[in-house]
Formats: structure tokens, sequence, C-alpha cells
């Protein structure tokens, strides 16, 4: 997805080179975005602030949230980058605005999981990362798999803002997926795969050391896990006594992700869990040009 390359290449100009040749990067790679989410919005116009650029900030923001009907959860405004708008009348009352919306989304949200029934003879549950949603999933992983895989996808119902959803470290879905998986007779599929990218790493490992439920193949891109951090230990070991066949796969370029990966190497050394794992050269917080062709090598 072209978005989430620009947004990633956009940060990594912001920490080698500076808010302001990153705005300048975004804002010429915009023609390349067939529609602009909240997400770029929210980069738009922090970085417009944080140069200094007020005005333009504020456009950027009306046009997210007037003219488009964005909205963002209410940390959002809390960045310091915007700092230098908070001030203005303007600011606080699209700040209003956007609160009134995620409040109304927030009481009706509710997890999504797309199985309906039995397709094929192997399952594969799909978690998205944080400020995602299931097409996005949908988008990296339709095609991953063979014929012989449905593939579903599980959606957060924590909203973060427009259209876009997020996984907390202390939130239930652990078990909401626990509870989804439920309704899926253990006979019904010769296999089971977990996949998740970003922070749906965590839910899904939080999933398997905290609930009885189990899966054959776990699949984490990416992976925002900061579970490990209090229950590393326990983690490993339930996805060692449930027999589950692991597969991590994260860019080197990673600055969050990457380091957790080898803490999560190291006990997993420790302890004797073995599992297959790829780290890309040059790679950020994305899927690698590779993804689908890891992913069928690996799948039973």
């Amino acid at each position: 997805m072209i978005e989430e390359q620009l947004l990633d290449r956009t940060l990594m100009i912001l920490e080698e080179q500076g808010a302001a040749k990153a705005y300048r990067y975004l804002l010429s790679n915009l023609h390349l975005l067939n529609d602009a989410s909240s997400q770029v919005y929210n980069f738009l116009y922090c970085l417009a602030a944080v140069t200094d650029k007020k005005e333009a900030a504020i456009n950027w923001m009306t046009e997210a949230i007037d003219v488009k009907k964005m909205w963002y959860r209410p940390e959002v405004f809390e960045d310091e980058d915007l700092d230098s708008i908070r001030d203005d009348e303007r600011f606080k009352r699209l700040e209003a605005t956007a609160y009134e919306r995620y409040l109304s989304t927030k009481a009706e949200a509710a997890p999504l999981f797309t199985r309906k029934e039995t397709k094929a003879d192997k399952l594969m549950v799909v978690l998205h990362g944080n400020q995602q949603n299931n097409a996005i999933s949908q988008y990296y992983w339709s095609d991953v798999a063979t014929k012989h895989y449905q593939i579903e996808y599980f959606q957060s119902p924590t909203p973060d803002s427009y259209q876009l959803f997020r996984w907390e470290d202390d939130d239930e879905s652990p078990k909401q997926l626990a509870d989804a998986m439920k309704s899926i007779q253990k006979d019904t599929y010769q296999s089971i795969v977990f996949g998740g990218f970003s922070a749906g790493c965590n839910t899904l490992l939080r999933c398997l050391a905290e609930t009885d439920t189990t899966c054959d193949q776990l699949i984490l891109q990416s992976p925002w896990i900061p579970v490990i951090d209090r229950d590393l230990e326990k983690i490993i070991k339930a996805l060692q006594q449930k027999n589950v066949k692991l597969l991590v796969s994260c860019g080197k370029d990673d600055a969050d992700c990457y380091p957790q990966c080898l803490k999560f190497e190291k006990a997993a050394k420790r302890i004797g869990y073995h599992y297959e794992k790829r780290y890309f050269e040059a790679l950020g917080h994305v899927y690698p040009d590779s993804f689908k062709d890891i992913i069928q090598a690996f799948l039973l």
C-alpha cells in the first residue's frame, strides 16, 4: 500500500533530516494517493505546526475535520507538535468537533470478525496494526495463501481515528478474539493460522498466553509486542506447550520493533523454543516486498 510506504519514509526523513524536510517530502508525494486517510492528515498538520507553518496546520485540520468529516481520539491533540496552534480558537473548535465524533463512534464500536461460514480446509485469521483496519489487512494478506486457506479478519473495537482502529496493551481484545474463535468448532478446519501486523501481534501473543485459544501456526509481521516486557517467559512457554509453529518477520530499520524481536529471540533460545525468523536490511515498519512468498513458504 503506497500510503504505508509514504508515511514510513516520512518518519525516516523526520528522524534523519528533521521536520521541515519530512513535511516537504510528504507534500511533494501526496499526488500518489487516491485519497488521504486521517493518519496522513495527522502527519500533515503536525509537521506543519512544528515547522511554524501555523496557517497551513489549521488548514489541514480544517480540511480533515470540517470538509472530510474525519475525527481523532483525544490523545492525538495532546501531541506537543501542536503546541504552536493550541491556543488558536479554530484549533479548539476543531478539537471539540473531533471529540464529539469520537465519543459517538466509541459508543457504537464492537469487534468485527469477518468469518461467517466454512469455505476451505484451513483457516487464517489476521489482525491489523494500530491506525489500521480490516481493509488494510486484506490489501496485504488476501492473496498470501493457497486455495486451501480461508482468510478472515478480526478488527479491534477500539477507535483510533476516522475509519481506523487500535489495540491497547491492557484491553479486552485477547478475550474478544478468544470468544470469536469459540464459535468455530474444533473439527471445522484441518489447521488454523493466526497472522498479525504491528500491535495486532501483541494481541495475538496475549490471546495465546492468557486464554485457552490455540493455533497451529503464528505469523508476526513487524511485531510491536510490549507485552514481552512483563510476560515474556509466560508467552514463550505458552507457544511451546501449544506446539505453535512461529514465524517472525521484521525490518532491521524498524527502530521500535526490531529490538523487541531480538529480546524475544534471546529468551526463546534460553527456554528452548525454536521458530523461524526473517530480518530485512533497510526495511522499516512496513511489509517486505517478498511478504507473499515468505508466507507461502512457511504455511503447512
